[in-house]
């Protein structure tokens, strides 16, 4: 009876320690992000860049940015 015992515990422990090796690895995609092409004016509404910038540009999202408070563009980001 404790062989058999023993058995099992090594069996589990041995199942325990290989079931951490095969946890799937989750690679996240890089995004790059460039002004729009599409766009044409001063940005001023997040929502609207990132619309446009789905739907017309292509892109994955969008927001407004720039380094000029009067300028800001509307910037893409898609994937690289």
């Amino acid at each position: 009876m404790a062989k058999f015992s023993t058995t099992i515990t090594l069996i589990l422990a041995a199942l325990v320690l290989f079931a951490d090796f095969e946890t799937p690895v989750i690679v996240k995609a890089e995004l790059c992000k460039r002004e729009s092409e599409t766009w044409s004016g001063r940005c001023v509404n997040d929502y609207q860049c990132r619309d446009h910038c789905i739907n017309n540009d292509r892109g994955n999202d969008g927001y407004c940015a720039g380094g000029y408070p009067w300028y800001r563009g509307c910037f893409c980001f898609f994937s690289c």
